[in-house]
C-alpha cells in the first residue's frame, strides 16, 4: 500500500504525539514516586530507586516514538526539545549505572538493620529464659520449684506431694529449651526470607538498570543528528 506524503506526516504526528504523551505520563509518575524526597532513607531509596526503574521501559518506549523519523517534518522547537532530550538520554544511562553500587549497599544497610530490629526482640527472650532454666536447674525441692514459677507467673502454685521434683524440673526444663529453639529456628527463617528478598530485588534492578543504561546509551548514539546544528548539518550534506 502506497502513502500519500500527507498521509505519511499525520502517521509520524500520531506516533510522535504517543510518544510525548508517554513520557509526560512517566515524568509525572516519577514526581509522584520521589516526593516527597526522603534522601540518606535507605529504605526510601533502595524502593524508590526499584520503583523507578520497573517504569523505565514507558520512558524507553517514549523515547523512541518521539526520535522516530529523525529530522522528517520537525518544527524548530521540536528540532530544540529533541536536541536537550538526546543529552537527557546520555545523562540517564551515567545516573542508572550509579544507582547499582548504591542498590547494593542500601540492600546489606536494610538487611543489617532488619537483622538488629528481631535480635533485640528475641535475644532478651531467649536469655530470660536461660536464666530461668539456671534457676530451676539449681532447684532441689518441689517447694523451690513452686516459689520460682509463682514469681515468675505472680500465681500462687502449689503441686501435689506425690510428684518428683527432678522429672518435673526436668519437664520445664525441656520445655524452656523447646521455646529458644523455637525461637531461634523463626530467627535465622526470618532473616533467610529476608536476605532472600533483598537479593532477588537487588539483582533484577540491578540488570535492569544496567540494561536500561546501555539502551540509553545507544540512543544517545544514534542520536547525533539531533544534537547537530542545522547549519552543521548543512555542510555535511
Amino acid at each position: 500500500m502506497n502513502f500519500t506524503p500527507n498521509q505519511k506526516i499525520f502517521s509520524l504526528s500520531i506516533i510522535r504525539l504517543v510518544g510525548y504523551g508517554l513520557l509526560m505520563m512517566a515524568s509525572i509518575d516519577l514526581l509522584v514516586t520521589i516526593i516527597p524526597l526522603k534522601l540518606m532513607n535507605y529504605n526510601w531509596e533502595f524502593q524508590t530507586i526499584g520503583t523507578i526503574i520497573e517504569r523505565i521501559p514507558l520512558t524507553l518506549i517514549g523515547i523512541g516514538l518521539v526520535f522516530y523519523g529523525e529530522r522528517s517534518d520537525r518544527t524548530p522547537i521540536e528540532t530544540l526539545v529533541l536536541r536537550w532530550l538526546s543529552r537527557l538520554t546520555l545523562i540517564l544511562a551515567i545516573m542508572l549505572v550509579l544507582t547499582i553500587p548504591l542498590n547494593i549497599v542500601n540492600g546489606f544497610r536494610i538487611y543489617h538493620n532488619y537483622n538488629a530490629n528481631i535480635n533485640a526482640k528475641t535475644i532478651p527472650r531467649i536469655d530470660a529464659m536461660e536464666d530461668f532454666k539456671g534457676k530451676l536447674q539449681a532447684t532441689n525441692s518441689l517447694e523451690q520449684i513452686e516459689s520460682i514459677l509463682e514469681t515468675k507467673s505472680k500465681k500462687d502454685i502449689v503441686f501435689p506431694d506425690s510428684w518428683d521434683s527432678e522429672e518435673l524440673k526436668a519437664n520445664i526444663i525441656q520445655k524452656l529449651q523447646n521455646n529458644q529453639d523455637l525461637l531461634r529456628s523463626q530467627v535465622q527463617s526470618s532473616n533467610e526470607q529476608k536476605s532472600s528478598f533483598l537479593l532477588k530485588k537487588a539483582v533484577k534492578w540491578n540488570l535492569a538498570a544496567l540494561i536500561s543504561s546501555f539502551i540509553f546509551f545507544f540512543i544517545w548514539k544514534q542520536t547525533l543528528w539531533a544534537r547537530l546544528e542545522v547549519s552543521r548539518d548543512l555542510k555535511y550534506e
